[in-house]
Formats: C-alpha cells, sequence, structure tokens
C-alpha cells in the first residue's frame, strides 16, 4: 500500500512538471521543472527496481544535460514576448505529436500489455547485469549504431560552429614551435625626448 502511494504520489508529481515545463512562461523556471520531472523519473524506476536506469537518469539528465540547458538559457537574451508569438504557430503540430504518442501509450499499455503473457517475465535481482547482457548481446549491433549517431551529431555540432573569421585571432602550433627569440624580441635604444614607433 505504501509503494502505491509513494508512486501515484511520484507519477501526479510528474505529470504536473512536464505541463509545467510546456506552459511556465520563464524558459528559466522551464528548465528548472525540467529538472524536477527527471528527479521524478529517477524516483519512479527506482520503486520498479530499475535502479540502474534511475540512477544513470539523474547523473546524465540532472547532472549535465539539464543543467547545461539551465546555463545556455539564462546566458542567451531570450525575448519572452517574441517566443509566446512564435511558439503558437506550432500549437497544431504540437497537438498533432501529443496525440500520436498518445496512442502509443494506450496501445503499450492496454492492448500490448493484455495479450503478453506477464509470467514469462523474469526477474531478477541485479537489473545491471541484466541491462548489460542484452545490449551486448541482442541488441549490440543497435548499441554501436547508436553511439556512432551520437559521435556524428556531435562532430556535425563542431563543424556548424567552427566557423573561421579573419579577425579572430587562432593558435599556430607549428608557427609558434618554428619560431625563435630572435623573431619575437628586438632590443631599441630609443633617443632622449622621442618615444618609439610600433609601426616600424
Amino acid at each position: 500500500m505504501f509503494l502505491l502511494g509513494t508512486f501515484y504520489f511520484f507519477a501526479s508529481f510528474l505529470i504536473f512538471t512536464c505541463i509545467s515545463v510546456i506552459f511556465s512562461k520563464n524558459p528559466v523556471n522551464s528548465v528548472l521543472f525540467l529538472v524536477l520531472a527527471f528527479l521524478n523519473s529517477t524516483f519512479l524506476f527506482i520503486l520498479i527496481g530499475a535502479e540502474f536506469v534511475g540512477i544513470i537518469l539523474a547523473i546524465v539528465y540532472i547532472g549535465a544535460v539539464a543543467i547545461l540547458f539551465l546555463f545556455v538559457v539564462m546566458m542567451l537574451d531570450i525575448q519572452i514576448t517574441t517566443l509566446m508569438f512564435n511558439i503558437k504557430r506550432y500549437i497544431p503540430l504540437a497537438l498533432l505529436f501529443a496525440g500520436v504518442i498518445l496512442a502509443e501509450i494506450i496501445y503499450l499499455t492496454v492492448f500490448k500489455s493484455s495479450k503478453s503473457n506477464l509470467s514469462e517475465i523474469v526477474r531478477s535481482s541485479n537489473n545491471t547485469e541484466e541491462i548489460g547482457n542484452v545490449l551486448y548481446t541482442k541488441y549490440f549491433i543497435d548499441f554501436q549504431l547508436s553511439g556512432v549517431v551520437l559521435l556524428l551529431a556531435m562532430i556535425g555540432a563542431i563543424v556548424l560552429t567552427h566557423v573561421y573569421r579573419p579577425s579572430i585571432k587562432r593558435q599556430n602550433i607549428d608557427k609558434q614551435n618554428t619560431t625563435y627569440s630572435k623573431d619575437r624580441i628586438k632590443l631599441v635604444d630609443p633617443k632622449s625626448g622621442e618615444g618609439l614607433n610600433y609601426n616600424e
């Protein structure tokens, strides 16, 4: 009874935080609600016995992704009125995606679960070992391909943001290694009452 009540508490609070992420007018508040949503998801995973997935969710998404979102949002000068005006154009598309996701949830929870034989599910005391066995045996190719896709996404982001500008000074390692002190230091003997002309 206690576990069921705890589950409903975190599940209802998760729904509330997800709605707050969408409808919050301040982007910083939206990211903070997103952190709370990830935290509630972590507790839900721990309640169903998937401790490894819950801890990974907390470390990766709360400790890295959500905090990165928060830093980016706080550093950018976002005009909230313009942002809200632009969001209204995407409401029909958002409703379409929400309907598709809701249909998938209903299909998986109602139709799929009723047709599957739940007695065949074997629960292991060490779910971390079971996840590793599944990832590196049955889904090994898919797991490696997902890593390649993430690597390509990271390389693409670096290439897109690496714009060459002549006004920006860049480091040239080869030129630094082949430079001697006589090329960088110049001894001058200025006359009394005269300054130095750095253009010479």
